[in-house]
């Protein structure tokens, strides 16, 4: 009886890509990101890191990134809706409605300083003080949007020299806050301008002691400055979403801080309120600190974000 010998074995089969499933998984993403810095910063989002990247057939993220990027085709553009000749007006897009409650927002943020000389704090003259901060504060709106832009063009030029999504975000991290010095600088500028043309038009009786600058700084109180800084921050937070991808966020803050201004004003009004909180310029620092706190933190995450900079 003869025996057959075995087949000797074949090459080995190649192994399926392992890349394709995060193809898959992450394909939207790709298709519409601009750099490979937002995949890999999606990738460490969703547990891809450094030690299971080698499942991948790479050493680092950015790395599976960059291939990804590479073997994904961008998605094109879409092409803006016309409405047919005689046809129905389409509607008003979604970004014409945030500009109007962004400019909304603005308007009532720099108001919130005349909600001082509303019910017990008013008086004769009380006004003044308060409008020239309003005045001051919508100055200072063009200036914020400028820092507004910087932030975001130091995020594109830090997407085109940063090796990592971890590299881009330890760079990104001093910009905002650098955006918020300019800021309550200019601010301080607009407002001391504001308050020496009201103490040039209307000086307060009596001699004047320490000079026009003592006059000047003098002529609002310690309250009343801390809520302009409060504005300015909540300006300034609000200008970096806009330019950064998260408008809806920094309108609906600046809304809210003028939402929760009136609210303060009325409870006042009412004897709702501690004697601490009736003073000028409690309720600005109030309703727009409180803002503040809440949107410059999350300004700084979106901020450190490449996708936030396309």
């Amino acid at each position: 009886m003869r025996l057959e010998r075995p087949a000797p074995p074949g090459p080995p089969q190649p192994v399926a890509d392992p890349v394709r499933e995060l193809m898959a998984a992450h394909r939207e993403l790709c298709e519409r990101a601009t750099h490979p810095l937002e995949i890999a910063a999606a990738l460490e989002e969703a547990g891809v890191a450094a030690a299971t990247a080698g499942r991948y057939r790479h050493a680092d993220v950015f790395a599976l990134a960059e291939e990804l990027f590479a073997r994904v085709p961008r998605r094109p553009a879409e092409p803006a809706v016309r409405a047919p000749v005689g046809g129905p007006v389409p509607p008003v897009p979604v970004r014409r409605r945030d500009r109007v409650g962004r400019l909304v927002g603005v308007l009532g943020v720099v108001l919130l300083p005349l909600v001082t000389v509303l019910g017990p704090a008013g008086g004769p003259g009380a006004a003044r003080v308060p409008a020239a901060l309003a005045v001051a504060a919508w100055a200072a709106a063009g200036p914020a949007d400028w820092s507004a832009r910087w932030v975001r063009h130091a995020g594109q030029v830090q997407l085109r020299s940063a090796a990592t999504a971890a590299e881009f975000r330890a760079r990104m991290r001093p910009v905002l806050p650098v955006a918020v010095g300019l800021q309550l600088a200019a601010l301080a500028v607009t407002s001391f301008a504001a308050l020496a043309v009201l103490t040039a038009l209307a000086p307060r009786p009596g001699p004047v002691a320490g000079g026009l600058l003592h006059e000047v700084v003098q002529r609002a109180g310690p309250a009343q400055w801390a809520g302009q800084a409060a504005v300015g921050l909540l300006l300034v937070g609000a200008a970096v979403l806009r330019r950064c991808g998260g408008g809806p966020a920094g309108a609906a803050a600046l809304l809210g801080a003028t939402g929760l201004g009136a609210l303060l004003a009325g409870l006042r009004a009412l004897g709702a309120l501690p004697a601490w909180a009736t003073g000028p310029g409690a309720l600005t620092a109030l309703a727009a600190g409180s803002l503040a706190a809440v949107l410059l933190p999350y300004g700084w995450r979106v901020v450190g974000e490449p996708g936030a900079h396309r």
